[in-house]
């Protein structure tokens, strides 16, 4: 039936000139919605925003639309992923949109949208958001001290600060360094970590290099804090220590000393035990001092008299000298002048030709002249020491005038044990001030090993066993030793408070030996 009707309709139109035949198109239309996401303020590490973008043919006909492009030089958004698909007429379709910032930023970016609508064929979404973080900033990353002589140092300063928008916390700053530690950091008044640091401050703190060996320095320092785009930061430090300066020094062992050593013992009645322990500690004294072999004239005196004990004076060719020195020390007896005198009978024993003065067997010329005082009290020479520093210092010729104390200390004595007696010593002023003045050395009356002291006080005066350097400032490390082109590996040390060579009894160099000392100097 339709098709008759539809051949009546086709006679009647082409019967009629008024008749109009009108054909309707049908089209795709797309609407993307929203036309910008917009995702506001995150925090970086924290948070992500997402937000759906939906596309709607609001045509008549099929919408095709091809995969959504996404066009982001930061990388901080993604599109959920869509292939092609095909929207009837009123049908959408969500498609969602993530963005996940990293750090203090903005972030800028585009979609673009193809599809097969002929009047709109790309739509361009814009999108935009803004992440919020703490941002750390060190200054510098990367240090070199360059080449720095032992002894001296160089500095930096690190610094850290906050560039983000949000509060930075420095949690921990540590340390790796090569050994010896020549680099350290310095935080000074600052705590120790946590720090934390609001937008737009900072704080800083030193790191040092003080080498102590030669070759290169390195350090690394970790900085770790709450920035989520940089966790932990790492500085490095660098630097090369060097010797400052070497030096030699040469020397040529002397002949075999001249010398005339004097004792003067305190004979006042409080020195009894003191005398014992002398006596019994002397062979110390003489078993180093004739280790040097030594051409020697040795006597006694007391603080109330000139005259040699004994009637005599040892020298090089007494047999068991130890023994007749301790012999000497035991009979001088304690029934002496309480008012000790030692400077005033040292000066009239040594004007005397019949004792130790010019012109007697005792003294000689070219000998340097040892005074050895012995007394638990001051002196009380008439007068006073340095009246009597006239008449020493045009007996000897310089440097030949060696006078040495052993006394109470300075300047309130010392409580000493000797023997089973133990009681206080008085100082001895005068016996100080007169050896101070003549550069000589002082010992402790109450020293607890007396066997030590005396076999020091032998290496004092007789053989050259010490060496003095030409330079402070001594890398004792460094310090070599030569012995007519010979390294010594033993048998010395270095004395860092005197800053000198000290050789040990016996293995002291033999007379016209070449000595020569090297060491390297700290710088600065």
């Amino acid at each position: 039936m339709f098709f008759y009707f539809f051949v009546a309709l086709l006679a009647l139109s082409g019967c009629s000139d008024y008749m109009v035949a009108k054909v309707v198109d049908r089209e795709a239309e797309i609407l993307v919605h929203p036309g910008a996401l917009d995702f506001d303020h995150l925090e970086s590490g924290k948070e992500s925003g997402i937000i759906n973008l939906t596309v709607i043919n609001v045509g008549d006909d099929e919408l095709y639309v091809d995969p959504p492009l996404l066009y982001d030089d930061d990388g901080r958004y993604t599109v959920a992923d869509t292939p092609a698909f095909t929207l009837g007429a009123g049908e959408l379709l969500d498609i969602p949109v993530t963005y996940t910032p990293e750090t203090f930023e903005e972030n800028i970016a585009e979609i673009h949208v193809y599809s097969s609508d002929t009047q709109e064929p790309v739509v361009v979404v814009p999108l935009a958001g803004n992440g919020d973080a703490p941002v750390i900033f060190v200054d510098p990353l990367d240090f070199d001290y360059g080449t720095i002589s032992m002894g001296c140092d160089n500095e930096e300063r690190i610094t850290i600060s906050n560039e983000g928008n949000l509060p930075l916390e420095v949690s921990s700053v540590t340390q790796m360094v090569t050994l010896p530690e020549d680099i350290v950091m310095e935080f000074g008044s600052l705590p120790e970590p946590p720090w934390y640091l609001d937008p737009g401050d900072q704080v800083d703190f030193l790191v040092s290099y003080v080498p102590e060996d030669t070759g290169i320095d390195l350090s690394e320092i970790v900085i770790s804090s709450n920035d989520p785009a940089n966790p932990s930061v790492v500085a490095l430090q660098e630097g090369y220590g060097e010797v400052e300066r070497w030096v030699t020094d040469e020397f040529e062992q002397e002949e075999v000393p001249l010398l005339d050593v004097l004792w003067v013992i305190d004979n006042s009645g409080s020195m009894g035990a003191i005398q014992s322990t002398v006596a019994s500690h002397i062979d110390d004294f003489m078993t180093v001092f004739l280790a040097a072999s030594p051409d020697y004239h040795m006597a006694f005196i007391t603080t109330d008299s000139g005259s040699f004990q004994a009637g005599m004076f040892i020298d090089s060719g007494t047999t068991t000298p130890e023994l007749v020195a301790a012999s000497i020390v035991s009979t001088i007896g304690v029934g002496g002048n309480a008012n000790e005198k030692g400077v005033q009978y040292a000066y009239e024993s040594t004007s005397d030709p019949l004792n130790a003065g010019p012109g007697g067997d005792f003294f000689r010329e070219e000998a340097t002249l040892v005074v050895i005082f012995v007394s638990d009290e001051p002196d009380h020479s008439a007068s006073g020491w340095f009246s009597y520093t006239t008449h020493f210092s045009g007996l000897k010729d310089a440097g030949k005038f060696h006078p040495v104390s052993i006394i109470g200390d300075y300047p309130s004595g010392c409580y000493g044990t000797f023997g089973a007696y133990t009681r206080n010593v008085q100082h001895g002023a005068g016996y100080y001030e007169f050896t101070n003045y003549y550069g000589g050395q002082i010992y402790s009356l109450c020293a607890p090993d007396w066997g030590i002291q005396m076999e020091d006080l032998a290496e004092t005066v007789s053989t050259r066993r010490t060496f003095p350097l030409s330079e402070t400032d001594v890398m004792e490390d460094t310090v070599e030793v030569y012995v007519n082109s010979q390294l010594v590996t033993e048998g010395y040390e270095y004395d860092p408070v005197e800053n000198e060579v000290v050789f040990e009894p016996g293995k002291e160099p033999d007379e016209g030996d070449q000595i020569e000392i090297n060491y390297a100097l700290w710088g600065c």
